[in-house]
């Protein structure tokens, strides 16, 4: 029984062992002997011998690497092949998102599983040449070898797809001129070459990936390993610095599932992000027709087939139905409305409205500059020109009737860097009195026409500038179109084109309309518009006039109060801002995380304070009210007199501290210079802010939130200085709510981050019992004035400051410096940055340390 069993398994392992040998040889006996050579399928000899013939005359393959291009477009490309689950589950994302791809495939592993390339080539991928197997330094083999190489693959891979390849890329190669030569000759016409890599390993989460994205440039070639690590040349510039050594470590230690698991994930995260930011993408082929972005046309049905396939929407029509003739874009464009039920979309968007975006919550040090009117091409040409000479970039709103109109103009926005954004049909004021279904019409159309020509965007302004709630649920209605679902409605936070300056030059316009009084320079995320083609203007050049203006005084430089003792009044001076102009899509997809500034969300129900009865805060004035010695502490009992602390100092534990502080509020130049001493020197300080300055909904025409924002982000202590400034002898009941008011407000800008302090410093350092008792009811742990108030508003001299600081110092004491941050606080940075300067040289000593208040104080 047993050697039946043993002939059994013989037999069967002979069948097999056989029919492998038949598929994959020929076996010649007519010499009189047996003789096994490799199968006739894949034989490349008579192609080898023709390709070594035509090496001589010199061809080479063309080269395809990273373009330089307008056009946000990128490129995705695979190397080598993995399992069939992997693949089939990577196609199906590709799918899902409307993508094609290149899939660089090795010529053994395409003839060991020809199925898996039928898969991809069959979702309409392209297939080039791996190589072989994927040799790596190939510019080290002679041309005999490259050709050998090069033509077996393609003959393999010929067989699997029916199809010649004509792309080829090599695995870590410098590609010398042997490598083209025999590459043309084999059949290759291209080339493709890449400095972007990703394998399995790549990104830790979403958020890494996102920004890996928003980092690419236009034009980029991404090449995806399937299988493997990222050798030293493919490794540069990823975000994760794990050593090579690591990668290889990691790599012995994870299963081939998991590194599968992985390499879909990696993918999955990677077409999410590019989905998000609305890069369009192109296959490797196409890459040398957008060099020029007038010339996207070869990639126009690739892109309008990636927003097709994404679209969700349930659309009238039936097989025969098409959009009709490609050259005309406006009949497409009406096709295609007529397919879509507006209705159906806005019962299902149930009246919901899209915010109106005046300006962003940033923290990117940027705002954007917006246009609408081509009409003028003067005035246009005047303002390109100009926003050339101040390295701006901006983003111009076209009508439907521009795009057909001046195609010429909108090319010639484009080929300077700007971007072009969705300014529907109507523009005039009877837009305002249309219905919701009609203003989505008019928003997709113009949407489709731009796509038409390769332009995607995710900015509508309606009219000029118009916002009602017609327009704003027609935005929230089409955002449930998917391809236009990261739609958003934009105003304007500054626009100087008003009936009131018919006729003023550009100078007179700006200092008129940038009134000094309230705005010391514009802010990060402002959006500011000007209109091309008005007949307020006297002449054409006045806009970009104004542009040269506003540019140099209020974003590049901007402007402080400086105190002038003998005239007892302030003079406007100038300081450096250095804020960019940048389009809207910049500021859109730009995000703020760990590593970076960007967009982030008012919060809308805060965690508030946990108040306190009034027994309980009359305890805690006692105890956590830090002084100063001048406050008049006379409407106090005796007893509460003698407890209150009047020296103004933190107990440090015989420390040598010093805690600067920053009172009030300012503009930019102010405050960033400030943040910029205190980075500058690597330490912290704590900021009191009079809250009203950054509550969106105070009704002020400069409320500032992305500062305060910054001034967190910064590592810096925020503490309360009231909503209005209010001093403590207001009427308690009043206080009490102004108190509360001022840290929910901040709390909704910064309270996801570790810096809002349950702090209070008294407006003026004025003190009254009932005032001060207020605080602690609110929930306030800790009311803090200080023992050195510098009045720095007043100041002639960075100098005299830095000298009264010194002063004043408490040896052993945690010292507590009262300084402003409000927009007559001149010299406050320079004194700064010369004090910290001589405290690190030891000029003063035994050297402080500094310290921001929660490093002593509880929160």
């Amino acid at each position: 029984m047993k050697r039946k069993s043993i002939f059994i398994v013989v037999l069967i392992v002979s069948i097999c062992i056989g029919v492998y040998t038949h598929k994959n040889y020929k076996i010649d006996t007519s010499s009189g002997k047996i003789i096994i050579s490799k199968n006739s399928k894949y034989d490349a000899s008579e192609e080898i011998k023709k390709a070594l013939s035509s090496l001589g005359n010199s061809k080479k393959a063309d080269f395809i690497a990273n373009v330089d291009t307008s056009a946000d477009v990128i490129s995705l490309s695979f190397e080598g092949l993995s399992d069939r689950d992997t693949i089939n589950k990577i196609v199906n994302m590709l799918d899902e998102y409307g993508i094609k791809a290149t899939f660089f495939v090795p010529g053994i592993e395409a003839a060991e599983d020809s199925s898996i390339v039928e898969t991809i080539q069959k979702s309409g991928h392209d297939i080039g040449s791996g190589t072989l197997s994927s040799t790596k330094n190939m510019e080290k083999l002679s041309s005999e070898e490259l050709v050998m190489d090069f033509c077996r693959t393609n003959k393999i891979l010929k067989i699997v797809t029916g199809k010649d390849p004509v792309l080829l890329k090599c695995n870590s190669t410098v590609y010398n001129d042997n490598i083209l030569k025999a590459a043309y000759a084999s059949g290759n016409k291209y080339v493709v070459d890449s400095n972007h890599y990703l394998n399995y390993q790549s990104f830790k989460n979403y958020d890494q990936a996102y920004r890996y994205v928003n980092s690419l440039k236009r034009g980029t070639i991404i090449s995806i390993k399937l299988e493997g690590v990222l050798d030293s040349t493919e490794y540069k510039g990823k975000e994760d610095k794990t050593t090579i050594d690591e990668q290889i470590d990691i790599d012995k230690k994870k299963s081939k599932k998991e590194k599968d698991e992985n390499i879909i994930q990696i993918v999955r995260w990677l077409l999410k992000s590019i989905d998000e930011q609305k890069k369009m993408v192109a296959k490797v082929s196409e890459l040398p027709n957008v060099e020029v972005y007038n010339n996207l046309q070869r990639i126009k049905n690739t892109i309008a087939s990636q927003y097709a396939k994404k679209d969700t929407l349930k659309i009238k029509a039936n097989k025969n139905n098409t959009l009709g003739n490609k050259t005309n874009d406006n009949n497409n464009s009406q096709n295609s409305i007529d397919l879509i039920n507006f209705n159906e979309i806005l019962e299902k968007n149930n009246k919901r409205q899209a915010p109106a975006v005046s300006e962003f919550y940033t923290t990117q040090k940027a705002l954007a500059y917006t246009f609408r009117g081509l009409s003028n091409e003067v005035s246009l040409n005047n303002v390109l020109t100009e926003l050339d000479k101040v390295n701006v970039k901006g983003t111009f709103f076209v009508t439907k009737d521009e795009i057909l109109k001046y195609p010429d103009r909108i090319n010639k926005i484009l080929s300077k860097g700007h971007e072009i954004a969705n300014g529907g049909i109507t523009a005039s004021t009877a837009l305002l009195s249309k219905s919701p279904e009609e203003i989505c019409k008019e928003i997709y159309e113009v949407d489709k026409l731009l796509k038409d020509k390769g332009i995607v965007t995710n900015a509508y302004m309606a009219g000029y500038g118009y916002d009602n709630s017609q327009i704003q649920e027609a935005l929230s209605a089409v955002t449930n179109i998917s391809s236009l679902k990261n739609y958003e409605l934009f105003t304007y936070s500054k626009s100087p084109t008003i009936n009131k300056y018919k006729n003023m030059d550009a100078e007179d316009i700006v200092f008129s309309y940038f009134n000094v009084n309230s705005y010391m320079s514009l802010r990060k995320g402002e959006i500011v518009y000007f209109r091309l083609d008005s007949n307020l203007f006297k002449s054409d050049n006045v806009v970009s006039n104004m542009i040269d203006i506003v540019t140099k005084n209020y974003v590049q430089n901007g402007y402080v109060n400086k105190y002038n003792e003998k005239s007892n009044s302030y003079s406007l001076e100038q300081k450096p801002l250095g804020y960019s102009v940048v389009t809207l899509g910049d500021l859109q997809k730009t995000f703020e995380n760990s590593s970076q500034l960007g967009r982030y969300n008012i919060i809308k129900n805060p965690v508030p304070m946990k108040k306190r009865n009034y027994e309980d805060a009359l305890e805690m004035m006692k105890t956590n009210y830090i002084g100063n010695v001048d406050v008049d502490t006379s409407d106090f009992t005796e007893q509460e007199k003698s407890l209150l602390d009047k020296g103004g100092t933190i107990d440090t534990k015989g420390e040598n501290v010093i805690f600067f502080t920053f009172d009030d509020w300012g503009g930019d130049p102010v405050v960033n210079e400030i943040l910029d001493v205190l980075n500058k020197h690597k330490v912290q300080g704590t900021f009191f802010v009079i809250a009203k300055n950054v509550d969106i909904n105070s009704g002020i025409s400069n409320a500032n939130p992305n500062l305060l924002r910054t001034i967190a982000l910064n590592g810096n202590d925020i503490g309360s200085h009231n909503y209005n400034h209010e001093l403590l002898g207001t009427n308690r009941e009043e206080l009490g709510k102004s108190l509360v008011k001022s840290y929910d407000v901040m709390n909704s800008v910064i309270g996801d981050l570790d810096s809002l302090k349950q702090y209070f410093r008294p407006p003026t350092l004025i003190l009254k019992r009932e005032g001060l008792a207020a605080v602690f009811e609110s929930g306030y742990k800790y009311s803090i004035s200080g023992n050195i108030s510098t009045h720095d508003y007043i100041e002639t001299s960075a100098q005299n400051l830095v000298n009264y600081i010194q002063q004043g110092l408490v040896k052993n004491k945690g010292n507590v410096v009262v300084m402003h941050m409000n927009d007559q606080a001149y010299y406050t940075a320079e004194a700064l940055d010369i004090f910290l300067t001589n405290n690190e040289k030891g000029v003063y000593g035994e050297k402080y340390k500094i310290a921001k208040l929660s490093d002593y104080l509880s929160n």
